[in-house]
């Protein structure tokens, strides 16, 4: 602030040795509209979440402005800005402000401005910023995390200043944390850097004729009529009222497609576009109709809902993946993309399941099971992608958290048996009900017979 201070001292020191000799000010107050592309990223100052490193975005601000001269070399410059600015970083802390997304601000700046002739300018001063909104592409930051307004200063160069289009650039450096998350403001700090160039176009004002000390006046000086103050007079300059340059017969570079960027720089100048890609509009690779800057697959054709990527069908069974049960393994539509499990398979699990015996009082497998639980596995080999169920139940005799417990062991050693004859562990799943889920009445021998069961049961 101190440099900014001294810097303005001494404009306004200048101004003053440059007006002795001028008793009316040469310039009227002029006004008009702005435009600017925004280049910015967050500093982060302090070390929590470290190593951020927020990657340069595009952004825009139109605006109005208001130019009020103080002397033949000085004036000052109030501005008022509708500005969005981007943030992005391939950070993955979780403790991040914002990751990915933008933030609008109403931005009011207020140039200080030394006139270096008629062909630049040299602008300084301090900036307020207010956010009116905030973006975010992950969901994750809410507008009431960003403190509401920030303090920065800026400098920075204009290129034909009292012309009728003037082209600028500045940098602004925040000085406001903009994290105003509850207890974080300890750990870290967002600040705001912008690099901003655009042009401005003069709606009214003009330069004004001077008037000398008598003392001072030798003659009458011939006056040559150059209305738009571009340096070309008025009866050689096709476009009198608006200033240009000599290339163009005194009217402005064209800018054919209203993109704010001149024909001579505008790579598509029949087609509107952007700064960032030299006037020509963000490209679609893969022709979606999704531009590659939101396009997560730019060179894979894909619909908006998968954000450009493709529908993946791994199986290749015509079922896409999100909504198909079995990704890996092709199967039928009515059994929601798994295969179709023929009726005699279950079946034949269902009955194979009513011959597994227990010891009374434990999960140890009788001898007599080993047939069913190898008709099993030989049903499980014959159809690999098979996956099934068993779910173990006992009686209400005893208990209940024991029947519980006994009804889990059982169903494990069941599971434990089809693993060791070679089936995956990962196509068995097993679950005791204890006496929850009863099919007979306990209250009879033949009622607790049938409740002492286990089912097998595909589980695609």
């Amino acid at each position: 602030m101190k440099k900014l201070f001294l810097f303005v001292l001494s404009c306004f020191v200048i101004n003053a040795t440059y007006s002795q000799d001028i008793v009316k000010e040469n310039y009227t107050v002029s006004g008009g509209l702005l435009g600017a592309a925004n280049f910015s990223e967050f500093r982060n100052v302090k070390a929590s979440p470290s190593n951020i490193d927020y990657m340069t975005k595009v952004g825009w601000a139109p605006g109005v402005w208001l130019n009020l001269p103080v002397g033949e070399h000085f004036s000052v410059e109030p501005q008022l800005l509708y500005s969005s600015q981007r943030y992005q970083t391939n950070n993955t802390s979780s403790n991040l402000l914002l990751k990915d997304g933008s933030i609008r601000y109403l931005s009011i700046p207020l140039l200080l401005k030394f006139h270096a002739g008629d062909k630049i300018a040299i602008v300084a001063g301090p900036q307020v910023d207010f956010v009116t909104g905030v973006k975010d592409e992950n969901n994750t930051a809410q507008e009431s995390d960003f403190k509401q307004s920030s303090f920065s200063a800026f400098a920075g160069l204009e290129i034909c200043p009292r012309g009728r289009v003037t082209v600028f650039g500045r940098y602004i450096y925040g000085f406001s944390n903009m994290d105003d998350r509850p207890g974080h403001t300890a750990t870290s700090e967002y600040k705001n850097q912008n690099i901003q160039a655009g042009l401005k176009l003069k709606l009214f004002g003009k330069k004004g004729s001077p008037t000398y000390r008598a003392s001072d006046v030798a003659e009458t000086p011939v006056v040559i009529m150059d209305t738009d103050g571009d340096g070309i007079n008025d009866s050689l300059d096709k476009c009198p009222s608006q200033a240009g340059i000599a290339k163009y017969d005194g009217c402005p570079i064209p800018d054919s497609d209203n993109d704010g960027i001149n024909d001579e720089e505008d790579k598509c100048p029949n087609q509107a576009g952007i700064a960032k890609y030299n006037g020509c509009p963000i490209p679609d690779s893969d022709g979606d109709g999704i531009n590659d800057e939101e396009d997560k697959c730019p060179n894979q054709a894909g619909p908006a809902d998968r954000n450009g990527c493709p529908v993946t069908d791994r199986d290749n069974d015509g079922i896409n993946d999100e909504q198909d049960k079995c990704p890996d393994i092709a199967g039928v539509a009515s059994n929601n993309g798994c295969p179709e499990v023929p009726a005699n398979v279950s079946k034949t699990l269902s009955a194979s399941a009513q011959h597994i015996s227990f010891g009374t009082t434990n999960a140890k497998l009788t001898s007599k099971s080993a047939a069913s639980l190898d008709q099993v596995v030989t049903i499980m080999n014959d159809n690999p992608g098979l996956k099934v169920k068993i779910e173990a139940h006992t009686d209400n005799a005893g208990n209940d958290d024991t029947n519980m417990k006994l009804s889990e062991d059982r169903a494990a050693a069941v599971k434990a048996y089809l693993v060791s004859k070679g089936i995956s562990e990962d196509r068995i799943t097993s679950e005791g009900f204890g006496e929850t889920m009863p099919v007979a009445d306990n209250n009879t021998a033949a009622g607790r017979i049938k409740n002492r069961r286990v089912e097998i049961k595909v589980s695609y």
